[in-house]
């Protein structure tokens, strides 16, 4: 457990209260965040994350009050006091105080610093279930705080013995409550173009995956999942996660297949390398 956080400028003990109870951010919900990880100390992708939180907080018209190299700093700070190499860090920013519920003027920035966690190597070797949902997410481009329909659907989705929840839309797959979503057909790898959070990890993916197969970013209808041959999620802690159910039917002969076991050996070797 990590005994110290950040806010607004200083390093504080995990168990100080320090918002106001009157944050637009608690009262509605109006903040956002970016989270991401650590490989031998080394924030991934640090840049990446900081831009998408960036354009987060624009599209929600909050303006984060620390400069880039000022939050890093302390990040590293906050490593330190936690006495932790190996972390998940979460970056927020909410509208801060507010009078009538609806109006903000100075916003608040938080950073927690979270244990990894590690999802048992079962998961990677014989593949997880999803289960659907129509559902897409409130102004989908901004990694925004609202993930309410998720935090509903976790009784069903453990009684279901699912990890992640799939979210659809008129007949489309957008993504999953914490990560995205990619299917392969032969030699092509597809995933959702359009009205998703677009993922760092699903960004490297991506990168890693043009050396070995087609790759199409677009429109996916459900139906295809009926003549997809692999499929798998991507998120900061899911890294390459294979999926070989979704609801009741299989996807392609129920096991992890070859080209996702490419695309995890692929990415690990991204990771020791850089």
């Amino acid at each position: 457990m990590k005994i110290y956080f950040y806010l607004n400028g200083k390093i504080l003990p995990i168990d100080k209260p320090a918002v106001q109870i009157n944050d637009i951010g608690i009262l509605r919900g109006y903040a956002v965040f970016d989270f991401m990880r650590t490989y031998n100390g080394q924030i991934f992708h640090w840049d990446d994350h900081f831009k998408r939180f960036v354009d987060s907080a624009k599209i929600l018209g909050l303006k984060i009050p620390f400069k880039k190299e000022e939050i890093l700093k302390s990040i590293n700070v906050l490593l330190k006091k936690n006495k932790c190499q190996e972390a998940s860090l979460r970056l927020v920013l909410t509208g801060g105080p507010t009078d009538d519920g609806m109006t903000y003027k100075k916003p608040n920035f938080a950073i927690l610093v979270e244990d990894i966690y590690n999802f048992p190597k079962k998961s990677y070797q014989k593949g997880v279930k999803l289960i659907s949902s129509e559902h897409q997410r409130v102004l989908p481009k901004s990694k925004n705080n609202n993930y309410i329909w998720a935090i509903k659907m976790q009784a069903t989705k453990k009684k279901k013995g699912a990890m992640e929840i799939l979210y659809t839309s008129q007949g489309k797959i957008l993504e999953a409550s914490t990560s995205n979503f990619f299917i392969i057909k032969g030699a092509t790898l597809i995933t959702p173009k359009n009205d998703i959070l677009k993922g760092i990890t699903r960004r490297v993916v991506l990168r890693l995956a043009r050396k070995f197969f087609r790759v199409e970013e677009r429109e996916v209808d459900i139906t295809e999942l009926e003549s997809a041959t692999e499929s798998f999620i991507t998120s900061t802690n899911k890294m390459i996660m294979p999926v070989v159910k979704i609801d009741d039917k299989n996807i392609g002969d129920g096991q992890v297949g070859k080209n996702t076991k490419l695309l995890m050996e692929e990415y690990q070797k991204y990771i020791d390398k850089n």
